[in-house]
C-alpha cells in the first residue's frame, strides 16, 4: 500500500507556472542592470564579498540571505570562468530572481485546502498565488530589500505549517513549523516579528475555539519547545551577528508603546498627506481582514478548528500591523508585510461567496488591480541607484583611496553601498558621523553626487528628493581630490563643526 504524502507536501502543479513567470519577470528586472537595482542593492554585494574574503559580515545583520549569496558565488567562481566580483553579482541576482517567487507555493497549497473543502476548483488558489508574488508591491522590492522578500516565503510557510500542525500535531509537522520559525529568525527581524504576532494570534484563536481540550494540552510541550528554539536562535543571532536588531524586536514585545513611535521621526500632523495615507492604508487592510473575521466567527462551529484559528489569527494580525499607531517608516514596512496574510484572508472570504460569477468577477478585478500596474512598467526594466556613467566615475576614484581599509567615505543615501562595493572603503552617511571617526581612520572623505542618482522604477514610483550634499558640512580648506561631471570627492582633515 502506497503512503500518501502529507497535504502540505502534495504536488501543487498549477502553481508551477505562476512561480516560473514570477521568476522570469524578476530576472528581467535584475539582469537589465549592470549591477543590482535599488537604493540598497549593492549592500548585498558588499556582505557576500565580506563573507567570502573574511568569513564575517561587513555590517551586523541576520545572516541567512548573505550566506546563500556567498555560497552560490563561491560555487559560480569555482565552476565557471567568472571572476569573484562577477560571481557575487550573478549570485545575488539569481537568488533574488529565484527564491522570493516560491512564496506562491505555500499560499497555493493553503488556499487550495480551503477551496477543496468548499467543493471548488483552483481558480481562487491560483489567483492567491499570483497575487502573492506578481503584483507591483513585490516588484518594488526587486534587488533592494532581498531579506524581506525571502522572509515572506518563510512567513507563508509558517502559516501553512501552523495550520497543518493545529490540524494534526504530529512530531513531523511540529518540526516543520519550528523550521519555518528558525528560517524567519535568521532572515529578517521585521518579518520575524510579524510571524510571531501571527503565531500568537492563531494560537489564541485556537485556544478559544477548543477551550482547553486534550488536543490543546498535547500541543503545549511543542509550544514550549518552539519558545525555547526561538530564545536560542535570538541568543545566537544576538551574540554572533546582530544584537541591535534582536534588541529592537524584544522592545517591540516588551514595550509596544516605546516601539510604536521611537521619536526618530517627526510627529504626523492631523490632515497631512502622511496622516491621510496612514488611514487609507489602515482602512484598506481592515476592509480585507474584516469579512474573513466575520465569516470565521459566524461559521466557527462548522469550520475545522485549525482553519478557524488560522483565518481569525491572520485577520487579527493584519489589523495589528495596519494599526495607525506606528511611525511612518515602521508603518510602511508593516503594510508591505501585512499584504501576505491579507491575501490569504481575502481568498478565504472569496471562497465563501455563494455564487460562482461573483467569485470570478472579484478574482478578475483583483488580478487586474494587482498585476496591471506591473505589466505596464515592465518594459523599463530595473535600474541601479547610480547611473552607469556615475558608477564608472566612482570606480575611477580608487586612485584616491590607497588604503581602503583605513578610509571612511561619507556619501548620501543611494551612493554609500556602491562606494563600499567599488572602492572597498567603510562608508557612512553624513548624519552618522562622530568626531572619533577622525581618530579611527587615516582619511575621511566626503562624496557629493552632483548628477546620476536615480531610483529603481519599482522602488516607490517617484524619484527620491535631491540628495543633500555632504560637502555642505565640509569646513573651508578641505582638499578637493576629484571634481568631475557627476561626482566630487574631498578629503576632510578634521571633524566638521556639527560632528563635534
Amino acid at each position: 500500500m502506497k503512503r500518501r504524502l502529507p497535504a502540505f507536501l502534495a504536488s501543487p502543479s498549477p502553481v508551477v507556472f505562476v512561480v516560473l513567470a514570477a521568476m522570469a519577470v524578476r530576472a528581467w528586472l535584475l539582469f537589465r542592470t549592470q549591477y543590482v537595482p535599488g537604493i540598497n542593492g549593492a549592500y548585498y554585494l558588499v556582505q557576500a564579498r565580506s563573507l567570502l574574503e573574511r568569513g564575517a559580515l561587513a555590517i551586523p545583520d541576520l545572516p541567512l540571505t548573505f550566506h546563500l549569496h556567498a555560497a552560490l558565488a563561491w560555487m559560480l567562481a569555482k565552476l565557471t570562468p567568472l571572476a569573484q566580483a562577477d560571481a557575487i553579482v550573478w549570485a545575488v541576482k539569481l537568488c533574488d530572481a529565484l527564491l522570493p517567487p516560491l512564496v506562491a507555493w505555500p499560499v497555493f497549497v493553503l488556499v487550495r485546502r480551503w477551496a477543496r473543502s468548499r467543493g471548488q476548483g483552483d481558480l481562487v488558489p491560483v489567483a492567491a498565488a499570483v497575487l502573492s508574488c506578481v503584483p507591483a508591491t513585490m516588484f518594488r522590492a526587486v534587488g533592494d530589500v532581498q531579506k524581506n522578500s525571502l522572509a515572506l516565503v518563510w512567513l507563508a510557510l509558517l502559516a501553512l505549517t501552523l495550520r497543518e500542525w493545529l490540524e494534526s500535531p504530529t512530531p513531523r509537522r511540529a518540526l516543520a513549523l519550528l523550521g519555518a520559525l528558525l528560517l524567519l529568525g535568521t532572515t529578517h527581524v521585521g518579518v520575524l516579528g510579524a510571524g510571531l504576532v501571527l503565531a500568537a494570534a492563531v494560537l489564541a484563536a485556537f485556544a478559544a475555539r477548543v477551550r482547553g481540550s486534550a488536543a490543546w494540552r498535547r500541543m503545549l510541550p511543542w509550544m514550549g519547545a518552539g519558545a525555547l528554539l526561538l530564545a536560542l536562535t535570538a541568543a545566537l543571532v544576538s551574540w554572533r551577528f546582530d544584537p541591535a536588531r534582536v534588541h529592537r524586536l524584544a522592545v517591540a514585545f516588551t514595550s509596544p508603546g516605546r516601539f510604536a513611535f521611537d521619536g526618530g521621526q517627526a510627529a504626523i500632523r492631523l490632515g497631512s498627506a502622511r496622516f491621510v495615507a496612514r488611514w487609507v492604508a489602515f482602512l484598506a487592510l481592515a476592509a480585507a481582514a474584516a469579512p474573513a473575521l466575520a465569516i470565521a466567527w459566524r461559521r466557527r462551529k462548522e469550520l475545522a478548528a485549525s482553519d478557524f484559528a488560522l483565518v481569525a489569527g491572520a485577520a487579527l494580525a493584519v489589523l495589528a500591523m495596519a494599526a495607525p499607531v506606528f511611525s511612518m517608516d515602521k508603518s510602511i514596512r508593516f503594510w508591505e508585510i501585512a499584504l501576505l496574510p491579507a491575501n490569504l484572508v481575502v481568498a478565504f472570504s472569496v471562497l465563501h461567496l455563494a455564487t460562482p460569477w461573483r467569485r470570478r468577477a472579484l478574482v478578475a478585478l483583483a488580478l487586474l488591480a494587482g498585476v496591471g500596474g506591473t505589466a505596464a512598467s515592465l518594459p523599463r526594466g530595473g535600474a541601479d541607484s547610480l547611473s552607469e556613467p556615475a558608477l564608472r566615475e566612482l570606480a575611477g576614484l580608487a586612485r584616491h583611496v590607497p588604503r581602503p581599509d583605513r578610509t571612511l567615505l561619507v556619501a548620501p543615501h543611494g551612493a554609500e553601498w556602491w562606494s563600499a562595493w567599488l572602492l572597498r572603503t567603510r562608508v557612512a552617511q553624513p548624519e552618522a558621523l562622530r568626531p572619533d571617526d577622525w581618530r579611527r581612520y587615516d582619511a575621511v572623505l566626503f562624496l557629493e553626487v552632483k548628477a546620476g542618482l536615480q531610483v529603481n522604477p519599482f522602488a516607490g514610483g517617484s524619484p527620491p528628493p535631491a540628495p543633500s550634499s555632504p560637502s555642505a558640512a565640509v569646513p573651508p580648506g578641505a582638499e578637493v581630490l576629484h571634481d568631475g561631471a557627476m561626482l566630487r570627492l574631498e578629503r576632510v582633515a578634521a571633524p566638521p563643526r556639527r560632528a563635534r
